[in-house]
């Protein structure tokens, strides 16, 4: 039989503990009132842990987080600046899909556009939203001209957008 430290109750190893100090592991050089402190504030931790917990989750159910997503870029238009650029995307009906932001990437073969829509409260329980789509149209300044780049929606995986040379063409076209 190995020799063990003093006191582990007939098991060997440095990192043996008795039984009557099991639960007092890493704590064996405090004293009794120290430890009491240790798990006070331990169980004050855990409970404000899940204190927090229940209101994130009552406040998505009853007010709700809003949810951001990509819109389909379905065509942009040119006009009287070269910098400038107007897209027209799909949104949604107010409060489903209302315009967040535009992200433009610019390379000197392409410039991919990434609209996306903003539902308010969309975890809120019995949230629901038509199917209505509804035309936007928001204007964007690139950081060169577009001049002969080819313009690709990044929320349809890169697929090509119809450039139209005037915003009435834009229009006309929807």
């Amino acid at each position: 039989m190995s020799k063990g430290r003093r006191g582990t109750a007939g098991r060997a190893g440095p990192l043996a503990i008795s039984d009557h100090n099991r639960n007092d592991a890493g704590m064996e050089y405090l004293s009794g009132e120290a430890k009491d402190r240790v798990r006070a504030m331990s169980l004050y931790l855990v409970g404000a842990l899940v204190v927090v917990g229940v209101a994130v989750g009552v406040y998505a159910v009853v007010i709700g987080f809003d949810r951001v997503s990509p819109a389909a870029v379905d065509a942009v238009a040119r006009t009287g600046d070269p910098h400038d650029l107007v897209i027209r995307y799909v949104g949604g009906s107010p409060g489903c899909g209302d315009p967040a932001r535009i992200q433009v990437d610019e390379t000197a073969d392409d410039v991919v556009v990434t609209a996306f829509t903003v539902a308010r409260h969309a975890t809120r329980q019995g949230f629901g939203c038509d199917d209505v789509g509804v035309l936007m149209v928001q204007t964007v300044r690139l950081a060169a001209p577009l001049d002969g780049r080819e313009v690709r929606d990044g929320a349809r995986d890169g697929a090509a957008v119809v450039v139209h040379d005037s915003l009435a063409d834009l229009l006309e076209a929807s």
